[in-house]
Order: C-alpha cells, then sequence, then structure tokens
C-alpha cells in the first residue's frame, strides 16, 4: 500500500502517453513501473541493450539513456533503507517519430515544435512535458528522456511515495494472494505454454495469463515448446502461440500442431494471439489448422478468461436454449427501470447504454463521478447504476464512497426527525444499487468494490448471464 497523490501521479503518465499517442503510427507503446531498486538491481545484471527485443520488433531508443544522470541512483540521491518512503520509476516507450537532435534541449518547453515536416503532421507538444516535469518536482522525483529520430522516445520519471502502516502492508498481501490464489476456480492449478520469441512481449502476456491463476512456462520457438511438452511430468492444459512466430513458419506451425496429439499426456488446447483477428484466421485456414482460438491483443483480464473458458468448455455449459432464458429474463427485470451509467469513455457509454435499453431500461448517462454524485444525491428516481471504475479526475470507487455517504447522512438525519420523509418521497433508507463495470474479473478487484459500498459488479462488455445474476439481487 502506498501513500501519496494518484492525482499527480495519473496526470504525468497520461500526458506522457498522449504525446506518444500523439506521434506513434506504427510500433508499440509500452509503459513500464518499477520500484527503483528493482531497476538498480537488473542494471547489475543487464550487460548489454537489444534495440529489437522489444514489444513489437520495432527498435528503440536505449532506456537506460533517459534516466542517466538521476541523482536517484547516485549514493546521495538514494532512499535511506530504513526509510519508509519508496521511490518508484515508470517509463513510457514508444517507437514514434523521434525528436530531431536540435529540438531535445527543448523538450519540456511549453508548447515546443518538434519539427517543420512533424508539426505540420501532429502538432506540437503542447504544455503537457513542461506540466508533467512540475508535477514530477512536486513528488520529489526526476525525469528524463531519450530519443532517436526516426526510432522512438523513451521518457523517464520517479516518484516517491510513502509505504503505508503494518495494517495496509497485511492487506496488501492479501489483495496480492487473492490475484494468484482467489481467481475463478476453474482456470486454478491449470499450466500454460507460451510461444513467443520476444521476452519483452512474452512477459506482458505472462503476467495477464498468471493473473488468472495459471502456471505459465515461456518457451521462444516450436523446437522448445515441444520439447516442453514431451518432457513434462504433468500436462499443459493449453499453449499461447505468439501470431508472429505462426505467420513466420506455417509448415512449422502445422507440424508443431501435429505433433501436440503424438506426444502429449493429454492434447492440449490452442490459442493464437494476435493483433489482426481477420489476417491470423487466413493464415491459420492457409496453414490447414482451422481450429485454433484467437484471443485478441491487448490482453485484458476479461477478454482472456472469456475466451480461455469458450474454449475449454467451462463457459458454455448446459443446454443452449437455457441460455436464452437471461435475456427473457432480463426485460422482465429491466423494463422501465430507470438505469445511471457512469463512464468517461463515450464509446462505452453508447455500448453499455444500448445493451441496457435492449432490455427495456430507461438510461441516463453521465460521463464524470462527480456528475453521478450529484445526479444520486436523494432525493432520485434512479433504480440503479452501473459505475465504471477508472475515471479520471475521480475514479468509481471514491463517487461510491461519497454517494454512500450522503445516503447515509440523509437517512441518519430522517431517522432523527431533522429532516421529513415526505421530502424525500416517503423513503426513509436511501441505498441505490451500484454495480461496478469493470474489465478486471480477479477477486482483488471484486472485494475492493464491496469495501467501497458498491454491490457488485458486471464485466465489460456485458454479459446476459451475469447481468441477470447481478441485477436479479434488487429487482424483483
Amino acid at each position: 500500500m502506498l501513500i501519496g497523490d494518484p492525482g499527480r501521479f495519473r496526470q504525468i503518465i497520461t500526458n506522457l502517453m498522449g504525446n506518444s499517442i500523439k506521434f506513434t503510427e506504427k510500433g508499440h507503446i509500452h509503459v513500464t513501473v518499477h520500484l527503483v531498486e528493482e531497476v538498480i538491481d537488473s542494471i547489475e545484471v543487464e550487460t548489454e541493450f537489444s534495440s529489437n527485443n522489444t514489444l513489437s520488433g520495432f527498435p528503440v531508443a536505449d532506456r537506460r539513456q533517459s534516466w542517466k544522470g538521476f541523482r536517484t541512483f547516485s549514493q546521495e540521491g538514494s532512499i535511506h533503507p530504513f526509510s519508509d518512503s519508496i521511490n518508484i520509476i515508470v517509463s513510457v516507450e514508444d517507437t514514434g517519430e523521434g525528436i530531431p537532435i536540435e529540438a531535445q534541449s527543448r523538450v519540456f518547453t511549453p508548447f515546443m515544435q518538434v519539427g517543420p515536416s512533424i508539426s505540420r503532421t501532429h502538432g506540437g507538444t503542447g504544455i503537457g512535458l513542461s506540466i508533467s516535469k512540475c508535477l514530477v518536482n512536486l513528488m520529489k522525483g526526476e525525469i528524463g528522456f531519450v530519443s532517436i529520430p526516426k526510432i522512438g522516445s523513451t521518457f523517464t520519471f520517479t516518484a516517491v511515495f510513502t509505504s503505508g502502516s503494518s495494517s495496509s502492508k497485511e492487506y496488501k498481501s492479501q489483495q496480492i494472494n487473492n490475484q494468484t490464489n482467489s481467481v475463478s476456480s476453474e482456470f486454478r492449478g491449470k499450466r500454460a505454454l507460451v510461444v513467443d520469441p520476444r521476452s519483452v512481449r512474452a512477459k506482458v502476456s505472462r503476467y495477464h495469463i498468471q493473473r488468472l491463476g495459471i502456471h505459465v512456462e515461456v518457451v521462444s520457438d516450436w523446437k522448445q515448446g515441444l520439447s516442453s511438452i514431451s518432457r513434462g511430468s504433468s500436462a499443459f492444459n493449453m499453449v499461447l502461440i505468439e501470431q508472429e512466430v505462426w505467420d513466420q513458419d506455417l509448415n512449422g506451425s502445422a507440424h508443431f500442431i501435429d505433433n501436440l496429439e503424438k506426444i502429449a499426456i493429454t492434447t492440449p488446447k490452442v490459442f493464437l494471439l494476435s493483433n489482426s483477428i481477420s489476417s491470423s484466421r487466413a493464415n491459420t485456414t492457409t496453414s490447414g489448422v482451422c481450429n485454433l482460438t484467437v484471443i485478441p491483443k491487448p490482453l485484458r483480464a476479461s477478454m482472456l478468461a472469456a475466451s480461455l473458458q469458450r474454449a475449454m468448455g467451462d463457459g458454455n455449459k448446459g443446454n443452449p436454449r437455457n441460455r436464452e432464458v437471461p435475456s427473457l429474463s432480463l426485460r422482465n427485470l429491466l423494463l422501465g427501470r430507470k438505469i445511471l451509467i457512469v463512464d468517461d469513455n463515450n464509446v462505452n457509454l453508447k455500448v453499455a447504454a444500448g445493451a441496457l435499453r435492449k432490455y427495456g431500461a430507461d438510461v441516463v448517462s453521465a460521463s464524470r463521478g462527480m456528475e453521478a454524485i450529484e445526479l444520486l444525491t436523494p432525493p432520485h428516481r434512479f433504480d440503479a447504476c452501473f459505475m465504471d471504475i477508472q475515471m479520471p479526475e475521480m475514479d468509481g470507487f471514491e463517487a461510491t464512497r461519497r454517494i454512500r455517504d450522503s445516503e447515509q447522512n440523509i437517512n441518519d438525519r430522517i431517522h432523527f426527525g431533522e429532516l421529513s420523509v415526505e421530502t424525500y418521497d416517503n423513503i426513509s433508507n436511501w441505498h441505490v444499487p451500484i454495480l461496478a463495470m469493470t474489465a478486471d474479473v480477479i477477486q482483488a478487484t471484486h472485494e475492493a468494490c464491496l469495501r467501497c459500498g458498491m454491490d457488485g459488479y458486471v464485466s465489460k462488455p456485458f454479459e446476459a448471464e451475469q447481468l441477470y445474476r447481478e441485477v436479479s439481487r434488487f429487482f424483483h
């Protein structure tokens, strides 16, 4: 548990990512967050830098140069080992246009023009970088960058936080246990093999798969993959193949699939991790392998879990006709109900609103946490609220806490006769059901929702069965 200013921290990352998105047309944007101590330890192990061992395979600038000269990495700038301060280092790496050499001394100047040709296409940097530098200073950190024209840029900053209390640390430890051990039971104890030659990209895939409680082994090619499967004392339940590996050797891909049945203890399910579903389907068809399940990237916990469940037989249990029942029942439950949807993403708002209106709900949309607080201050006519967790300015957790505080205050004042119950529609116990909308399906997030006063959560995009299960607890 870290104590600091999440608003400033989020703003810095948002500003740096905004510039990367603005100037990057191909390749990748890769954000990493570490403890400074972890980075220092890795520097001692790293003997050389490979510009091609990257998330997308595109070359990048040597990120180590972005923090060159940081006091944090020197003896006088390091945090005392017995201090309760925690030093975080964040890097935002892109494969964009890069910054011309002659402009690099002016990077943190407001509205800096990167270069005539680049500025005509993308505009300048705005004031985001200069604001970020100020915010980093306020967080007792440092900021730097490395940039190579036509290759890309990496911006790195540090920020100092305070360690939470011992009870907070125990809670953090419990959260970690929840993330790894208390996820959906159908994944617990399963084993996955990831085939990916790029260690950085494989590390990202491993992280998301492990969040579901799955043990992961990574190999770089077909030969290593078959070797791991044949010598393993326990079977792999699934093999996840990076599309790049598949596309580079279609004959080798088909050979790998054929040999799986011969050497595996039990034949694992095979998945293709792909940035382009259409091209991956075309290539799997060309190679004669049509039974692969394609998992689109970037990976997200909910999408990954749903794909694995469907392919491994856990997501479609029961009679297919039974799956039509939730849709019919949902219409009975939601018809005429006034529902508030809160999400800062306009596309998400439209998708969620359309899904609920399909079942007959009267939907009102809000894009900010403060707007939700105003709309849900009693008296109001809303029957329920679907609240996004991650929003700028005020997240869904904080908005819910404030709504619950407001409801409790009014309920108490009605109870003690300070307010007239008639003024509040003759309701003496205000509590609007609030369901989190989240793409994160791990148990730790569920518990965080309940702690702040939410009544449950639904995954994005909505799934009929889960939506029915949640709303049926409030509507009859």
